[in-house]
């Protein structure tokens, strides 16, 4: 049953999910049901839960959610390993579960393990919306990509979060790499890309139509033989756009370590 999650109970809970993107997965949420019908939905990353929240409130009767993160077990790389211990200190399943049972009254499906792992566990070819915001590295990335791409239904929408952030250039690699085989992207954000693997047209049609009344400023542009809707908070405000996501990483750093204590 599709529940209302207001912004106050995302922003409730620590983690990076800007307000366009938050306006962008509202509209792609509702826009996936009228276009495809009922299908799951998957989160690869789901940190404490801030965007998850808004995709378990998406769900009616008979679609599954399905989540997957390491939850602070270790990684299979030096590397990746690397990147939890600076960046998600104290990340745990239990902070997960309480701050989705502070919004919705039951769990979704809940993996705890490697992001590509996912495909084990939730229906290939049945997911209308997958996120996928798990590991920066390259080769993880890429892993990622094709549990998507099996994932989705046809047609189905993928994000990829930090698809142009300075300290993820192997997301980069990864996702513009994916546009040479079958990944069509047709919105932008500062912070994620939206794709899918089958038709991109109806989905530019509809971030374009909504861009136009929306508060963000945008354009449009080609991209590899399609449209791309691409928006932004305007100029004047991202110097303060980028001090506030490092200030939200602190947050949510914070926060996880409050809930040691």
């Amino acid at each position: 049953m599709v529940t209302h999650v207001s912004d106050d109970d995302i922003g409730a809970i620590p983690g990076w999910f800007l307000d366009y993107d938050v306006d962008l997965f509202r509209l792609l949420l509702g826009k996936t049901t009228e276009r495809l019908g009922q299908g799951n939905l998957a989160e690869l990353g789901v940190y404490l839960g801030k965007s998850a929240v808004l995709l378990g409130g998406a769900l009616s009767d008979d679609e599954v959610l399905t989540v997957v993160d390491l939850f602070g077990e270790d990684a299979a790389t030096v590397d990746n390993q690397s990147e939890n211990d600076d960046q998600y200190v104290g990340l745990s399943r239990a902070a997960f579960e309480a701050n989705y049972l502070k919004v919705h009254g039951r769990l979704p499906t809940i993996v705890t393990g490697p992001s590509e792992s996912i495909v084990d566990h939730a229906t290939r070819g049945s997911h209308r919306f997958v996120h996928v915001d798990a590991s920066h590295h390259y080769e993880h990335v890429v892993g990622d990509i094709q549990a998507a791409r099996e994932l989705l239904m046809d047609d189905g929408v993928v994000v990829f979060d930090d698809y142009r952030s300075e300290h993820t250039p192997g997301v980069s690699a990864a996702v513009w790499r994916a546009t040479a085989s079958g990944l069509h992207p047709f919105a932008l954000s500062p912070v994620k890309l939206y794709a899918t693997f089958g038709n991109p047209q109806p989905w530019f049609d509809d971030v374009r139509a909504w861009a136009t009344d929306s508060r963000w400023p945008h354009e449009f542009q080609h991209l590899a033989g399609g449209g791309v809707v691409r928006l932004w908070r305007g100029q004047q405000h991202s110097a303060a756009a980028s001090t506030g996501r490092r200030s939200l990483r602190s947050r949510a750093r914070n926060w996880v370590m409050a809930q040691r204590r």
